[in-house]
C-alpha cells in the first residue's frame, strides 16, 4: 500500500495553501510594523502606551511566524504521511478515529504540537528535514528568532523581565545578564525583530523544494491518472490537455478508449472531476471492483476526502 496515494488529493491545493500562507504572514508583519510606527510617532500616546504596543506587536510577530511554520509542517505531513515516520499505529487508535486518514491527521497534529512546545532549535531542525529545505537556514537568524520568542514569553509570563526559562532557552543570545532584569523592547529592537522574522520567513520560502510549487490541481490530476490502470491503456497526454499550467481539458470527453468495466468506473471519476454533472461516479461499484490495496481504491478514497474540480 502506497500511503502517499491515500493523501494525494491533499497535494492538489498544497501549492496554493503554502503560497497564501507566506503572503499572508509577510503582509501581516508589514501591517504590524506600519501600525507600530504610526503609534510610536503619534503625540496622542504616552511613552508607556507606546512601549505596551511594541510588546503587543512583538507577541503578534512571533505568533504569526509560529502559525506559519506549524501550518506548513502540518500540511506537508498530511500530504506525505510517510513523513510521520515508521511508528506503528495501535488498532484502538484506528477504531477511535474511524479511518486511517483521520488517524494520519491526528498524528500529524500531535507531531506539530510536540515540536512546537519543545526547543526552537529542535523544531527548526525537524521542520527543515521534514519539508526538505534545499538550503540551510542561517544559525544567526535562528538564534535571533529564538531570542525574540523568549522575550515574547517573558512579556506574557513575567512582566517582560528575564527569568530562568529565558536564560535556559535564549542562551548566548540573551540580552540581559540577571534574573528579574527588564527586557527592553525599544523601537530599534522592534524593527530589528521585524527584519529578523521577515528574513527567517523569506529564507524558508526560498528554500522550499519545487515539488510544493508544482502541487497544483492539474499536476496532481496528472499524477493520479498516471498511477492508475488507465495510464497503461491511454497515456495522460492522449486523454487530457493541461492549459496554461492550471486547467485540465479532455481531448474528447465522451471517448471511453475501449476501457473495461473496471477501468470505466475509474475513468468516470476523472471525468467527474472535470464535468461532475455529466459523469456521476458509482463509488460502491468502484470499491467493489478495486481492492483497498490498489492504487485505484486509494486514489478514490483520497479524492473523496479532499474533493477538487475543474
Amino acid at each position: 500500500m502506497d500511503l502517499n496515494l491515500l493523501t494525494i488529493a491533499q497535494r492538489a491545493t498544497l501549492s496554493l495553501t503554502i503560497t497564501n500562507s507566506f503572503t499572508n504572514a509577510l503582509s501581516k508583519i508589514s501591517q504590524i510594523e506600519a501600525l507600530a510606527d504610526k503609534i510610536d510617532g503619534s503625540a496622542e500616546f504616552t511613552t508607556d502606551e507606546k512601549a505596551q504596543n511594541r510588546n503587543f506587536s512583538i507577541i503578534g510577530l512571533t505568533s504569526i511566524s509560529e502559525h506559519l511554520l506549524n501550518e506548513i509542517l502540518y500540511r506537508v505531513l498530511i500530504s506525505y504521511p510517510k513523513k510521520l515516520g515508521s511508528k506503528q499505529f495501535a488498532v484502538d487508535e484506528l477504531l477511535d478515529e474511524g479511518s486511517i486518514l483521520e488517524l494520519f491527521y491526528k498524528k500529524a497534529n500531535q507531531k506539530v504540537l510536540d515540536l512546537a512546545y519543545g526547543k526552537f532549535e529542535r523544531f527548526v531542525r525537524q521542520f527543515s528535514e521534514t519539508v526538505e529545505l534545499t538550503a540551510p537556514l542561517s544559525h544567526e537568524i535562528i538564534g535571533n528568532v529564538n531570542e525574540v520568542k523568549c522575550t515574547r514569553d517573558c512579556i506574557i509570563h513575567s512582566d517582560g523581565k528575564a527569568n530562568d526559562q529565558y536564560f535556559g532557552k535564549a542562551g548566548q543570545q540573551a540580552r540581559v545578564s540577571r534574573n528579574g532584569e527588564k527586557l527592553d523592547t525599544t523601537l530599534a529592537y522592534f524593527h530589528s525583530s521585524v527584519a529578523t522574522f521577515t528574513r527567517f520567513i523569506t529564507d524558508i520560502r526560498d528554500a522550499l523544494p519545487s515539488k510544493y510549487a508544482d502541487s497544483t490541481k492539474s499536476y496532481v490530476f496528472k499524477q493520479m491518472w498516471e498511477a492508475t490502470c488507465l495510464n497503461r491503456r491511454v497515456k495522460f497526454d492522449q486523454a487530457w490537455t493541461i492549459i496554461d499550467g492550471s486547467m485540465v481539458r479532455p481531448v474528447k470527453l465522451d471517448n471511453d478508449f475501449g476501457f473495461s468495466s473496471s477501468e470505466l468506473v475509474m475513468h468516470d471519476l476523472f471525468r467527474h472531476m472535470y464535468s461532475y454533472d455529466r459523469f456521476p461516479v458509482d463509488f460502491p461499484l468502484l470499491f467493489k471492483k478495486w481492492k483497498p490495496q490498489s492504487n485505484e481504491h486509494q486514489i478514490a478514497i483520497s479524492w473523496l476526502d479532499n474533493q477538487f474540480y475543474f
